[in-house]
């Protein structure tokens, strides 16, 4: 032990307790700020976290949505189809379907959605690879 050290070591047993309490006190009110400052640190870094995470589903569910409802769409114009074909099939007019209006329409709309959902599907795919490299880059 070094001359300094005894020189502190009988320094603080000759202070009064009451001084040896306020340092402890102030030694453990700084132990507490540290404390705190480093938990509100972390706090900040998983709430924006869990931000960036939230908005890549909310994007995400968007698009899956949107998905669902062009399917919903598609099945509907081909209901429409079918029952245009059955009735055009039970008045013997299937020669000229290629040139009947609403089968030229229907078809046409059916073929964009089927586009449009593998736009969507491809922007979904995207949006799921991208949240999986951060994943990994984390």
């Amino acid at each position: 032990m070094t001359e300094e050290e005894k020189q502190e070591k009988q320094a603080e047993q000759e202070a009064p307790a009451s001084d040896r309490a306020s340092t402890l006190m102030n030694d453990m009110i700084k132990g507490l700020r540290d404390f705190g400052s480093a938990a509100m640190e972390k706090a900040e870094e998983y709430g924006k976290i869990a931000t960036e995470k939230a908005e890549e589903l909310t994007k995400l569910g968007k698009i899956k949505l949107d998905i669902h409802q062009l399917n919903r769409s598609r099945i509907k114009q081909l209901a429409e189809l079918g029952e245009l074909v059955f009735n055009l099939s039970e008045e013997s007019k299937l020669a000229k379907l290629g040139k009947h209006e609403n089968f030229v329409v229907l078809t046409k709309s059916i073929k964009d959605l089927d586009a449009e959902i593998k736009e969507k599907e491809a922007q979904a795919e995207q949006v799921e690879t991208e949240e999986g490299n951060e994943v990994v880059k984390d």
